[in-house]
Parts: C-alpha cells; structure tokens; sequence
C-alpha cells in the first residue's frame, strides 16, 4: 500500500488467520486475527478483501479507528443470494471502479459441461458511501476485459488488445486453462485445451496469446 509519502507492507497468509503491517520506520504490528483472507485489493490507498468464510467485505488497512466497535473491519456484504460454498467472490478495479465479481453455479441449467454450470453476477462497490459500501449491479463492461485468477484479478481494455474480447471475463476451470465468459449473450468458449483428456497428450506447443500470458498472471496454477 502506498501514498504520496510512504508505502506500508501488509502481508497475510493463506493458512493463518492473522494480517500483519509494517509502516516506514516501524516494527511489525498485528492488524487482524480471526480473518482468512480471500483476494484482495488495493483501492484508493486503501487494502480491501473478500473472506474465505463469508459474504463479508472487509477493509485490512488501514485499520478501522474505533477498534472497539464489533466488525468494525466490515464494510459491505455481498448479496444474500450467494452462498460461500458454492460461490466465489472476487474483487477487481476496472476503470477506476471497483468491482465485485460473484462466480456462481447455474441454477437454471441441468448441462453436465463445467462451461455450461458457470455463471457471473458484476456490482460496482461504492466505498465512500458511510459506513457500508453500496453495492450497484454492472451489467456491460464495455470495452474492458476481465481476468479473473486465484492470486489476483485485472482488467484490461480489448481496444488496446483487438486479440481480447470486450464486455467479458476470463478465467480458469479444471480442465480447461482459458474460458472466456461473455456478458453479452452469457455463453462460455473455451479457448484452449491443457491435453486430451481421453489419451492423455498435451498439444504440440504453441506460440502463446495475450490471453494466455494474462490468465497466467492472474492464477499461477495455471
């Protein structure tokens, strides 16, 4: 995290409940415990999160004043809708905006295909309204594209790279790396196969897209 005079490390970890930070000049300081940390995201100078263990929005750094209130680290909740276990919640700053990503089965579907099953909701997370974020749906990205990963989220503009498709998301599934999810019409394509899952050989290599180095960047498991 930084601003225009100093830079603060906040760093958690996967298998702990605990975040830590270390301000300029200053000793290590436990912020929060009791919190595992799904993505996160710095927005406006702030460290902003999802939790692993609820629909809760949480904001890490820096941290509330009144320590005293109960949650007081809880700035928003994702909708009642969607369930923790079967969902994921992701958060993203697209254009300026942040953006809260929900993944989610589709319930209108009886498809067996993983591509079929996969579904997205978009909201746009106003952090400076009081106390709680306001929560507003997005229903076009416009240009922009989204790469959605289990380290980090991004978005970029398919303008500047006419090889992406705007207004749609891009991410991973078990057996297929790329999957791009359109918001225009809601269907998924898979863009490439990691072996053919009958003989079990990987394609001959291949020069690699902007899609490809992208998802990479966004999921290092892929």
């Amino acid at each position: 995290m930084s601003s225009a005079s100093s830079i603060a490390v906040v760093i958690w970890f996967l298998s702990a409940n605990v975040v830590l930070a270390a301000d300029p000049g200053s000793d290590w300081e436990v912020l929060h415990r009791g919190l595992y940390v799904g993505t996160t995201l710095p927005f406006q100078g702030r460290l902003y999160a999802t939790s692993l263990c609820s629909n809760q929005i949480l904001q890490l750094y820096p941290p509330p004043r009144q320590e005293a209130v109960e949650n007081s680290v809880v700035v928003g909740h994702v909708p009642y809708f969607a369930d923790r276990m079967d969902c994921d919640f992701l958060l993203v700053e697209s254009g300026g905006r942040m953006l809260l990503v929900i993944r989610h089965p589709d319930l209108g579907t009886n498809a067996l295909d993983w591509l079929q099953l996969q579904t997205f909701k978009l909201y746009e997370v106003d952090v400076n309204s009081h106390r709680r974020c306001k929560l507003t749906p997005v229903n076009s990205l416009g240009d922009r594209a989204l790469f959605l990963g289990g380290d980090r989220c991004l978005s970029v503009s398919a303008r500047d790279l006419p090889s992406l498709s705007g207004n749609s998301i891009y991410f991973s599934l078990p057996r297929d790396p790329i999957v791009v999810h359109s918001l225009g019409t809601g269907l998924s394509e898979a863009l490439a196969e990691l072996h053919d899952m009958n003989d079990r050989i990987r394609p001959s290599v291949r020069p690699f897209t902007i899609a490809d180095h992208l998802i990479t960047y966004a999921n290092r498991v892929v």
